[in-house]
């Protein structure tokens, strides 16, 4: 099996469009056995959060093995979503309005008289409505990790300080630490991670970051592995 892990996408969907095609027509690329990682992210700050899940589960749907993990994006979509938190104020930081566009929604007819506990239950059930069953389900069904005998994927990375045994929610969508980002990092596995941008890939022997910052970049990249022989490639959509 041959696996192709996908950074953080962030709503840009011509961007995916074409990396998908690089992925699917690739070379190594076997339809029957290989993985698709996504590593969480797929929504906000981009103008077609809607459009990038629609395009993932197209591909499930036509029996391609995808896995998808959350990204911190996701995991506050879901408080707000799911766990009815009104936590919009924070979220719209985090580019929120470009999501609620996707799903032809201005968050601004709602939150113009404040935020109010009834004026986002109304904003949170438009948005419910706007979904379809498949896309509450896609939410629904986000993993946190993925892992073979040398690769652990995760969206952020890993706490350092502790073995992966011990890590926790938080390690996986937001961990960032100096320790972590050393090139002399060690780990009992490869950590495969997006969530902090850089202008290339970061290729060292116990951590890959493919997040190339899409978003403003125009970069979306992925890395290509063979768990057998070890071998790593990197294909992206430029």
């Amino acid at each position: 099996m041959n696996i192709f892990a996908i950074g953080d996408i962030h709503g840009c969907l011509s961007e995916l469009t074409l990396l998908h095609k690089k992925i699917l027509t690739h070379e190594k690329f076997d339809v029957k056995n290989d993985l698709l990682i996504y590593l969480g992210d797929y929504i906000d700050r981009g103008l077609q959060s809607k459009q990038v899940i629609d395009q993932i589960i197209k591909l499930r749907n036509n029996k391609i093995k995808i896995i998808n993990l959350m990204g911190n994006h996701e995991e506050i979509m879901i408080d707000f979503l799911f766990n009815k938190k009104n936590n919009i104020e924070n979220w719209l930081d985090f580019g929120a309005d470009q999501t609620f566009k996707s799903y032809n929604i201005e968050v601004v007819d709602f939150i113009k008289d404040g935020f109010k506990d009834h004026i986002i239950d109304s904003l949170r059930n438009k948005l419910l409505e706007e979904m379809n069953n498949d896309h509450i389900d896609f939410f629904k069904n986000l993993e946190l990790t993925y892992s073979t005998e040398k690769y652990l994927f995760v969206h952020a990375g890993i706490d350092p300080k502790k073995n992966l045994k011990e890590q926790v929610k938080k390690d996986y969508l937001w961990s960032r630490s100096d320790v972590f980002f050393d090139k002399d990092f060690k780990s009992e596995k490869i950590i495969v991670h997006g969530h902090t941008p850089e202008p290339n890939i970061i290729n060292n022997s116990n951590r890959i970051n493919i997040d190339t910052g899409c978003y403003f970049s125009g970069k979306l990249s992925c890395v290509y592995l063979n768990d057998i022989d070890d071998s790593r490639s990197f294909i992206s959509n430029i």
